[in-house]
C-alpha cells in the first residue's frame, strides 16, 4: 500500500490554509457553538469606513456578512468575486465586508480603522467595492462570528436569511450564488444544508486523521474517510460535491483503479468546487503508475478548471498554466497528438497573458521535446 509519505504535510498545510489563513488561527473548534440554522449573533463593529452603518438585520431582507483580513492572501484573491457577486444581487441582498483581527504580527498595537483605511486606497484594496466594517478591540465580531464555528478563520462568508437566522456558511465563495438564489426563493432547506455540512466535516475529520499516522493505521484512516464519504452519498445523493474530494483522497492510496470513477463525476457536477479540482487533478499527475482512464479524467477535470471565472494560484493560475496540466495529463494517457495540441494552446496563451519569459520559455521547451514523438520521430535531447 502506498503512503502520502512527504506529501502529506505540503497537503495538509495547503488544506488547512485554504480555510484559516493563517498558523495562528489554523485550529478546528471541536465544540462549535453555531451553526447553520443559529439565529445571527449582534452585529456590533467598531467603525464603518466605507458605506451606511447596518446595525442589524432587517426582518425580510437578505444579508451576506464576509469576514476578512489586511494580511489573508486568501480573502484578497476574492475581493474581485464577491464585488461581483454583490453587484449582481445589489438591489435584493445587503452585503458587508467585515475586517477583522489586524492585530497580527507587525501590525500589533495599531489602529485597525487607519490599517484598512489605507489598505483601501491600495490597488488590492480597490478591488473589494462592498461596504466595509472593522471589528473593535478584543474583535468582538470574531468572538461572536468566526471562533464559534468549527473552522475559526478567514476568509469566512455568511448568508443570513429573512429571519435573521444563519443560512450558509463556508470558507469558498464557489457556491454563493447557487444558496443565495434559494434563499431568495424561499426554497433554502437550512436544516439540510446543516447536515451537509456537518457529514463534510465529518469526512474531514477523518482525512486530517490520516494525515497523522502511518502505515496499518493511515490504511485504517482512510477506509474510515472511504466509508464516511459512501454512506454521505447515500443519505444525499444530490450532493455527492461535497464528499467527493475526500473520496478522491481515499481512493488514490486505497484503490486507484476507481479513480477515472470518482474524477468523472467530479469534472461533470455542477457544484463540484474549483479548488477541490485543481487539487484532484495535481495531485493525480504527480502520479505515474495510475490508470490511463484516469489521466484521461483528469484532462475533464482540468478542462472544467478553464471555465472559473476567477482563477487564483491554487485553483492553476492561469489558463495557459493550466493547459500545460492538460497536456501532461494527455501525455500520460498515452495520447501525444492531444499533449502537441494542448501545448500549442498554452503557448498562445502564454502570449496572449504576456506570461513571464520563464514560463514561456518553458511551454516552447516541452512542445519541442513533444513534437517528434507525436510525429512519431525521436525527441531531440535537451
Amino acid at each position: 500500500m502506498r503512503l502520502l509519505t512527504a506529501r502529506v504535510p505540503r497537503l495538509f498545510s495547503a488544506v488547512c490554509l485554504v480555510a484559516l489563513c493563517t498558523p495562528a488561527q489554523a485550529q478546528f473548534n471541536p465544540n462549535p457553538t453555531l451553526a447553520i440554522g443559529d439565529a445571527a449573533p449582534a452585529f456590533t463593529p467598531q467603525a464603518w469606513v466605507r458605506g451606511q452603518p447596518l446595525s442589524g438585520f432587517r426582518k425580510g431582507r437578505v444579508h451576506v456578512v464576509d469576514f476578512w483580513a489586511t494580511w489573508c492572501g486568501g480573502c484578497v484573491m476574492s475581493f474581485p468575486r464577491i464585488s461581483g457577486i454583490a453587484e449582481q444581487y445589489r438591489d435584493r441582498v445587503t452585503f458587508v465586508s467585515v475586517d477583522s483581527y489586524e492585530g497580527l504580527g507587525e501590525n500589533k498595537g495599531k489602529d485597525p480603522v487607519a490599517l484598512v483605511k489605507a489598505f483601501l486606497a491600495t490597488p488590492s484594496g480597490k478591488k473589494l467595492t462592498l461596504d466595509v466594517a472593522v471589528d473593535g478591540p478584543g474583535n468582538p465580531l470574531f468572538q461572536a462570528w468566526i471562533k464559534p464555528l468549527r473552522r475559526g478563520g478567514f476568509p469566512t462568508t455568511f448568508i443570513v436569511d429573512q429571519e435573521g437566522r444563519i443560512a450558509w456558511i463556508d470558507v469558498n465563495l464557489d457556491h454563493l450564488t447557487w444558496a443565495l438564489d434559494q434563499v431568495l426563493a424561499g426554497t433554502w432547506d437550512s436544516a439540510k444544508a446543516r447536515d451537509v455540512m456537518q457529514g463534510r466535516d465529518a469526512a474531514e475529520d477523518a482525512m486530517i486523521a490520516s494525515f497523522k499516522v502511518q502505515g496499518p493505521a493511515h490504511d485504517k484512516a482512510l477506509r474510515e474517510m472511504l466509508a464516511r464519504a459512501e454512506a454521505f452519498e447515500a443519505q444525499f445523493p444530490d450532493r455527492k460535491d461535497a464528499v467527493a474530494f475526500y473520496k478522491f483522497m481515499a481512493l488514490l492510496e486505497l484503490d486507484p483503479g476507481r479513480l477515472p470513477g470518482i474524477l468523472e463525476q467530479m469534472a461533470s457536477d455542477p457544484l463540484s468546487r474549483y479548488l477541490n479540482l485543481h487539487d484532484a487533478a495535481a495531485m493525480s499527475l504527480r502520479r505515474d503508475d495510475l490508470p490511463r482512464a484516469a489521466y484521461t479524467a483528469i484532462v475533464k477535470v482540468l478542462e472544467r478548471c478553464l471555465h472559473n471565472p476567477d482563477m487564483a494560484p491554487n485553483t492553476g493560475g492561469s489558463p495557459s498554466a493550466l493547459l500545460g496540466e492538460i497536456a501532461s495529463a494527455h501525455q500520460k494517457a498515452g495520447d501525444t497528438g492531444k499533449a502537441l495540441v494542448t501545448l500549442r494552446r498554452a503557448v498562445q496563451a502564454a502570449n496572449a497573458e504576456q506570461a513571464p519569459k520563464a514560463t514561456l520559455e518553458g511551454l516552447q521547451k516541452r512542445l519541442a521535446q513533444v513534437e517528434p514523438s507525436a510525429s512519431g520521430k525521436a525527441p531531440a535531447h535537451p
